[in-house]
C-alpha cells in the first residue's frame, strides 16, 4: 500500500450531489476484474497479461476510467492534484475533495492498488494514482472518509 497516510479523490459539485456524496465506481457491482484479449488497444511491456484479471483492471481503468469502467475509485496522495480534479482544472466553479484515511482501508474492506506496482508507465505518473475497490465492488465505505473539503474557484 501507498507509505502516505491520506489519499484524496477530487470531484465536481453535480457528481456530488448526483452520488449523494458517495464514493461509487463507475462499474458499480462488477468484479475488480478485467479481461484483456487479443486485439484489444494493449501495447507491449505494459504489465498487461492475457486473460481475466485485477492487474488488467488496475491498468485499464489507470488508462482511461471512461472506456474501461471498473468497480475501482481513483485517488491521489496529492491534495493539490485532487483539488484540480474536484473543478476539472478550473472549468467547475466548485467541487469536493475527499480525505481518506489509510489506516482504514483493511478494517473497512477496501483493498488499494498503486498503480505504480501494475503499470509499468501509468498515464499520469505525477499522480501516484491509488485505485480502492470495496469488498463489495460498490460504494466506498463512508467510514474511511475523515473529511470532505468544499474547493471553489
Amino acid at each position: 500500500m501507498s507509505a502516505e497516510r491520506y489519499l484524496y479523490r477530487g470531484v465536481n459539485a453535480e457528481l456530488y450531489a448526483e452520488t449523494r456524496g458517495q464514493l461509487e465506481p463507475k462499474a458499480s457491482g462488477r468484479m475488480f476484474k478485467r479481461p484483456v484479449y487479443y486485439g484489444e488497444k494493449v501495447f507491449y511491456g505494459d504489465g498487461i497479461t492475457y486473460g481475466e484479471s485485477e492487474a488488467n483492471a488496475v491498468i485499464m481503468h489507470q488508462r482511461n476510467s471512461s472506456a474501461y469502467p471498473t468497480a475501482g475509485v481513483s485517488t491521489t496522495p496529492i491534495l493539490e492534484n485532487a483539488k484540480s480534479y474536484a473543478t476539472h482544472h478550473g472549468k467547475y466553479p466548485r467541487g469536493y475533495v475527499y480525505k481518506i484515511d489509510t489506516e482504514l482501508l483493511e478494517a473497512a474492506g477496501v483493498k488499494a492498488y498503486p498503480v505504480g506496482d501494475y503499470a509499468v508507465q501509468p498515464v499520469i505518473a505525477g499522480d501516484r494514482e491509488v485505485i480502492l475497490v470495496a469488498e463489495s465492488c460498490g460504494a466506498l465505505p463512508q467510514k474511511i472518509i475523515v473529511e470532505v473539503i468544499e474547493i471553489a474557484t
